[in-house]
């Protein structure tokens, strides 16, 4: 009873934070509020912030699983803030800061993944999501600078890692199974918001119709099925 009491404040934290950053955004259209670009960085961070504590708090404290994902989601709040100041300054440094923060959270979500299946993906299933990874890749590569080349790979390669994983936790029961979809969900939230962001940003604003909504819908979502997938199974 209080580690549901417990995930169900962080969800509650969660979502208000979710909901404060939206409102500040609707506000902000068009830079009405004419604010500093780390006031909407703390803005953005605060979400993956209260995941953070949250994981770093619950009943599962202490395990080497519960200290992975709040890493991942400290991790995250920082690439949020790093791509926020890309947003605002068009600065490849924060991009890639950003990306690489993002980066080691996916890899820290592979490790909660791992401890939950014991081992690795199939063949089908490593085929199916690096095949994925790959032709996105390859759709991007023409209008990737050359700086940008070589990060963007290794973050198609994290995403990829992280979905094979997601998909080879399976309990092999039905107990869980629901716990397994949330995670599934999870991940594939994260490769939609991911892919859509990085079709804005080397293709073009045209290719996802409000692409602030969809990428930033699809990533609040992913987090929060993340952090419900870990929490339950601490």
């Amino acid at each position: 009873m209080g580690r549901r009491r417990h995930q169900s404040d962080v969800i509650s934290v969660y979502l208000l934070s979710v909901a404060t950053y939206a409102s500040y955004l609707w506000r902000n259209q068009g830079g009405s509020l004419k604010t500093c670009w780390c006031v909407e960085a703390f803005f953005k961070a605060c979400p993956c912030l209260a995941l953070a504590v949250g994981a770093g708090a619950g009943a599962g404290a202490g395990t080497s699983k519960a200290k992975a994902s709040a890493l991942a989601f400290a991790l995250s709040a920082a690439g949020d803030a790093f791509l926020c100041h890309n947003d605002h300054k068009n600065s490849d440094i924060s991009f890639v800061l950003g990306l690489a923060a993002f980066l080691a959270a996916q890899w820290c979500y592979v490790f909660c993944f791992t401890r939950e299946s014991g081992g690795g993906p199939s063949q089908a299933q490593a085929t199916l999501c690096f095949a994925y990874a790959g032709s996105l890749y390859a759709y991007l590569y023409n209008g990737l600078d050359s700086a940008l080349a070589l990060p963007v790979l290794l973050y198609c390669v994290s995403i990829a890692t992280t979905m094979a994983s997601s998909l080879a936790a399976h309990p092999g029961s039905n107990a869980s199974s629901s716990l397994w979809i949330l995670g599934v969900c999870g991940a594939a939230l994260f490769v939609v918001s991911d892919s859509c962001l990085a079709l804005t940003m080397f293709v073009g604003d045209h290719v996802v119709p409000h692409r602030r909504v969809v990428i930033m819908g699809t990533y609040f979502a992913a987090q929060l099925c993340l952090s419900n997938a870990f929490a339950a199974n601490e």
